[in-house]
């Protein structure tokens, strides 16, 4: 068998503290015991104090796609508009939920290294009168690149558009509000910059959202996995859940939900933020291109690289992980082969770890033969730092 990677700093999931791996071994519950209903609710308070929320929060229980195709089955009539705006792949891929649930994509699409400028949103929301719902990515981590979504949920808002938001890799890696930011269901990850166990969909809703969900056509999506409506009606409504929750994954979002609150959320956000500008010098230091097409659309989940001619993706990857141990992402869907990840999430985003990703992969260039000066990335990521921990 393969060895374990001695570091993770791929794309998420990503490492957990030991404090986390260590509060999932806590005893197996039932779910109905009053112990656990109790610590259900104490995890929801801490999700909407992450989110920084007053609306609902639900934690549905798998990865984020669920919560993703949950929104658009619950909230989508046959018929809707729904403005999806694609700057990835995973904006694209969000057409397929649309259509599946018999929406109109109206699309608003830029590279897959730039983002979504508002005022195309605007002007499209202008151009199709009739548009219901609009879809879009936050952080898009297959191009390492962000979307205006504050901007763009204050347009959707002048519009009575309701807002799908994709904040996966997001939550905590900025810092939010579903209310301040116009967002009408946010769906998040816990392994990405909160630094949780995979496995759940953690879900803010609006009132205007659980309205339309009951509003829509031909009925209300009820009795099945995808639907939102039965966690109001269960867990909201009588602290009773609709099927089994995923205990153990609950207890490790909490511990990861309680470090975050205790470190701080704008001190979580602005640890993502320095070690992503870090990263950046590191990386043009060593003569490497950023995927990005401009830095102030970077994201700080993870640093996304052109692949240098000559190298070839997997090559690299597969060096860095056999022979020091570390895994790093590739391009994703139709980036396969045209980038490289540098993930620095959840307790990666720290200089410790900035310092031996950087390293390794500036001895992995040089034992395939890319031409490198020593200490270069490590030094110009280093000398960003000064003042860190102060």
């Amino acid at each position: 068998m393969m060895n374990w990677p001695v570091m993770n700093l791929s794309g998420g999931p990503v490492e957990m503290t030991s404090r986390t791996l260590r509060d999932m071994a806590r005893p197996m519950m039932y779910h109905y015991d009053p112990a656990f209903i109790e610590f259900f609710d104490h995890t929801c308070q801490l999700l909407q104090q992450v989110y920084r929320t007053q609306y609902d929060v639900v934690i549905m229980q798998s990865e984020a796609v669920l919560g993703l195709e949950a929104a658009a089955a619950c909230l989508i009539s046959p018929g809707d508009k729904v403005l999806n705006l694609v700057s990835g792949v995973y904006g694209k891929f969000y057409q397929d939920f649309i259509e599946k649930y018999g929406g109109v994509t109206v699309e608003v699409a830029v590279p897959y290294n730039e983002a979504v400028d508002p005022d195309d949103v605007r002007r499209a929301l202008r151009d199709n009168p009739g548009i219901k719902f609009l879809s879009v990515v936050h952080s898009e981590t297959p191009s390492g690149t962000v979307n205006p979504v504050k901007e763009i949920g204050a347009i959707a808002k002048e519009f009575g558009v309701i807002t799908i938001v994709d904040t996966v890799s997001g939550l905590a890696g900025e810092v939010l509000s579903p209310e301040e930011w116009g967002m009408d269901v946010a769906i998040a990850g816990p392994q990405k910059c909160l630094g949780g166990p995979p496995g759940l969909s953690l879900m803010a809703i609006s009132p205007a959202a659980w309205q339309a969900m009951e509003e829509k056509r031909p009925a209300p999506v009820r009795g099945t996995f995808l639907s939102i409506l039965d966690w109001k009606t269960t867990w909201l409504e009588q602290r009773r859940f609709p099927y089994t929750p995923s205990v153990s994954d609950i207890y490790g979002l909490e511990s990861a939900l309680t470090q975050a609150l205790e470190e701080g959320i704008e001190q979580v956000a602005a640890r993502h933020a320095t070690i992503a500008r870090a990263c950046r010098a590191g990386v043009k230091a060593l003569g490497l291109e950023l995927w990005p097409a401009r830095e102030e659309i970077a994201a700080p989940a993870v640093t996304a690289i052109k692949l240098p001619v000559g190298l070839v993706d997997a090559q690299l990857r597969q060096h860095i992980r056999r022979r020091y141990g570390i895994m790093i992402s590739g391009g994703y869907g139709e980036l396969l082969g045209q980038l490289f990840r540098l993930g620095h999430m959840g307790q990666a985003a720290h200089p410790t770890y900035l310092a031996a990703q950087l390293a390794i992969l500036e001895r992995s260039l040089a034992d395939l033969g890319y031409p490198v000066q020593w200490g270069a990335g490590v030094g110009a990521a280093m000398a960003t730092l000064e003042g860190w921990g102060d």
